[in-house]
């Protein structure tokens, strides 16, 4: 027997011969059932977007149901169903916009900051201490270039560079 295809969405197998599968994925069934299945993953904006501008079904209420199923072109969301999925949405645009704005700092702050004086800022930072810890294996040394010296801003300020070039 030769190779098999198997169609996920379908739940059914044939012959994998290129002809066959693609009069399977152009058929009206594959194309309907490929729909249902990602119908269950869109969001909720696009459902309410979408069942919103639909009529109601008629049929939806009667003792044997629409016989159209999930291919209907009429909304099969009722009063109830659609409120709930309204109240979802608002939810969901609530939670965005308070992670929006938490990230969000405040303008006040940011000009008091860029405006606030160097001199007269409250920094807590010591400068006395060193950036940058000399590795314990440098440590040992006793005569270390000064390209490998910690920084520190004694160093920086008090350098003497006599000849330049």
């Amino acid at each position: 027997m030769g190779k098999q295809y198997h169609c996920d969405y379908c739940d059914r197998s044939f012959k994998d011969n290129a002809e066959v599968r693609k009069k399977h994925l152009s058929s009206l069934q594959h194309a309907k059932n490929h729909a249902e299945h990602y119908r269950q993953f869109k969001a909720p904006e696009d459902i309410l977007r979408e069942e919103s501008a639909k009529i109601s079904c008629k049929k939806i209420t009667s003792e044997n149901g629409c016989p159209f199923g999930t291919s209907c072109r009429f909304s099969h969301y009722t009063a109830p169903m659609m409120w709930e999925l309204q109240r979802i949405v608002s939810l969901k645009h609530q939670k965005e916009l308070e992670k929006f704005s938490s990230n969000i700092p405040n303008p006040t702050e940011i000009i008091d900051e860029f405006f606030q004086d160097p001199l007269t800022s409250t920094v807590t930072e010591s400068t006395d201490q060193p950036i940058w810890n000399i590795p314990a294996e440098l440590k040992s040394w006793p005569n270390l270039p000064p390209s490998l010296w910690p920084i520190t801003p004694a160093i920086v300020t008090d350098s003497n560079f006599p000849k330049w070039g």
